[in-house]
C-alpha cells in the first residue's frame, strides 16, 4: 500500500504545482457559471442558443488544446534537462502555427456562420440568436489562440501564479461587462446573447494583450522573439509534429465526436439541452482539480522523466492518481450535497430542474471515474505515448458513446436523461482500458535525449 502514497514532501511539492493551477481554473470555472447564470436568466432558449452557437468554438479549442499539449511535452522535459533554448524554440513554433489555425476557423465564421449553427440544430429561434452571437464571438478566435498558447508554455515549466494573476483579470472583466451588456445596466443597451459575445471578446483581447506585454518585457522566463515566430527551427518543428500530429489528431477527433454526442442530446430533447449545459458548467468547478493534477503530471512525471529518473517517474504517477481519487471523493460528496438547490440560479421549466439534479448527482458520484481517466491519460502524454492516449480518448469515444448515443437517440424513443446517464457510465469502461495501457509502460521514456 506504501507504494500508492506518497510522504509530506511529495505532496507538498505536488500541490504547489497544482493548487495555483486549481486556483486560476476555479476563478474561470466560477466565473464560466455567473456567465451561465446570466445568459440563462435571459431564458432557457437563450442558454441553448450559446451552447450550441459554442460547438464550433470547442472543436477549434480542442485542436489548441492538443497542439499546445504536444508542445507542453517538449518543454517540460527538455525544461526539466536544462535546454532552456529550445523551449523558446518551441514557443515561437506554437504562436505561429496556432495563429494559422484560429485564422481558418475565424475565416468559417465570417463566411459561413449560418452553416455553423445548423451542424447542431435548425430551429429558426435558436440560429436567430446563434448568429446574434457570433457576431461578436468570431473576433475572439485568434486572441485566444494566442493566450491559450503563452499560458500553456508557461504552466509547463512551473509558472503558474502568473496565470492566475491574468485569468482573474480576464474573468472579472468579462464578468462585469457580461451584467452591463446582457441586462443593460450603466446606460448601455440590453443585449442579450450578442451583450454575452461582446463581453467574452472585449475580455479575450484584454487577456492577449497582458500575455504579449508579459513576452515583451521578458521577465517571465519567454520572450517575444519576432524573428524566431518567422524563422522557424524546422527540425525541431519535425519532431515536435510527430508528437503534436497524433495528439492534435487525437483532440480533434474527441471534439467532433463530443459534438455528435451532443447532437444526439439535441435530437433527444432540444429543449432539455439547457439543462446538460448548466450541468457541465457546474461540475466545471469540481473538475477544477483535473486542471491542477494534469498540470503536476506534466510537471512533475515530465521532469522526472526528462532527467533520465524512470523509475521514480513511474512511482510518482501512482501517487498523484491516488491523491486525485481521495480528492474528487470529497468533491464529488459536496456536489451531490448541493444539487437539488443550483436550479434557484436559473429560469429553467420543472422537467429541465428535474433533469440538471438527477444529472449532477449522477456525475458527482463517477468524480473519481473521471479523475483516473484523465490522470492515466494525463501521465501517458508526459511520456510522449500519444498514440495510446489516442486510442482510450478518441478511439473509445468514436466506439462507445458517439456509436451507442447515435443509435440510441435514431432508433428509440430514450429521453435526454436516460441517454446522458447511459453515456456517462461508459467512463466505467474507459477506466479499465486506460490502465491496461499505464501498465504496459510505452510511455516510460526520455523525450529530451533523442
Amino acid at each position: 500500500m506504501k507504494s500508492f502514497f506518497g510522504d509530506k514532501l511529495f505532496y507538498k511539492e505536488v500541490t504547489a504545482i497544482a493548487l495555483p493551477i486549481m486556483a486560476q481554473q476555479f476563478v474561470t470555472s466560477f466565473v464560466n457559471l455567473i456567465d451561465n447564470v446570466m445568459v440563462g436568466g435571459v431564458g432557457q432558449t437563450a442558454l441553448t442558443t450559446v451552447t450550441v452557437a459554442n460547438r464550433f468554438y470547442m472543436i477549434a479549442s480542442s485542436i489548441m488544446f492538443g497542439l499546445c499539449g504536444a508542445a507542453g511535452i517538449y518543454i517540460a522535459q527538455n525544461y526539466g534537462a536544462g535546454k532552456n533554448e529550445r523551449c523558446q524554440k518551441i514557443l515561437n513554433i506554437n504562436l505561429s502555427v496556432g495563429f494559422l489555425i484560429m485564422s481558418l476557423f475565424t475565416g468559417v465564421l465570417f463566411v459561413a456562420p449560418e452553416w455553423t449553427i445548423h451542424l447542431f440544430s435548425r430551429t429558426p429561434e435558436i440560429v436567430d440568436l446563434g448568429l446574434e452571437y457570433i457576431y461578436y464571438a468570431k473576433f475572439t478566435y485568434i486572441p485566444y489562440g494566442i493566450s491559450f498558447t503563452c499560458m500553456m508554455a508557461m504552466r509547463a515549466i512551473g509558472l503558474n501564479k502568473i496565470q492566475l494573476k491574468v485569468g482573474t483579470a480576464t474573468v472579472l472583466t468579462n464578468t462585469v461587462l457580461n451584467y452591463i451588456l446582457i441586462y443593460g445596466k450603466l446606460g448601455a443597451p440590453a443585449m442579450g446573447v450578442k451583450g454575452a459575445a461582446l463581453a467574452t471578446m472585449i475580455a479575450r483581447l484584454l487577456e492577449m494583450t497582458i500575455y504579449l506585454v508579459l513576452l515583451i518585457r521578458q521577465r517571465h522566463f519567454y520572450k517575444l522573439d519576432l524573428k524566431g515566430l518567422i524563422f522557424l527551427d524546422w527540425s525541431l518543428m519535425k519532431s515536435m509534429l510527430a508528437k503534436a500530429v497524433p495528439l492534435t489528431a487525437n483532440e480533434l477527433f474527441f471534439s467532433i465526436g463530443t459534438s455528435l454526442v451532443f447532437k444526439s442530446y439535441m435530437r433527444a430533447d432540444e429543449l432539455l439541452v439547457a439543462a446538460i449545459s448548466v450541468v457541465d458548467t457546474v461540475m466545471n468547478l469540481a473538475f477544477i482539480v483535473f486542471g491542477g493534477l494534469s498540470s503536476a503530471i506534466a510537471i512533475f512525471i515530465g521532469g522526472k522523466l526528462g532527467a533520465n529518473k524512470l523509475e521514480e517517474a513511474k512511482s510518482d504517477a501512482k501517487k498523484i492518481i491516488v491523491f486525485g481519487v481521495m480528492v474528487s471523493m470529497v468533491l464529488g460528496a459536496a456536489l451531490f450535497c448541493i444539487a437539488p438547490y443550483i436550479h434557484h440560479l436559473y429560469a429553467l421549466s420543472d422537467e429541465a430542474i428535474h433533469a440538471l439534479e438527477v444529472l449532477i448527482r449522477i456525475k458527482s458520484c463517477l468524480m473519481p471515474i473521471y479523475v483516473v481517466n484523465v490522470c492515466t491519460f494525463y501521465v501517458l502524454r508526459a511520456g510522449g505515448d500519444t498514440f495510446s492516449t489516442m486510442l482510450i480518448d478518441s478511439g473509445f469515444l468514436w466506439v462507445g458513446p458517439v456509436a451507442v448515443s447515435t443509435l440510441l437517440s435514431i432508433f428509440t424513443p430514450i429521453g435526454v436523461v436516460p441517454l446522458y446517464i447511459t453515456i456517462e457510465l461508459l467512463d466505467l469502461v474507459k477506466m479499465f482500458i486506460a490502465f491496461w495501457f499505464l501498465k504496459r509502460g510505452r510511455w516510460v521514456r526520455n523525450l529530451a535525449a533523442d
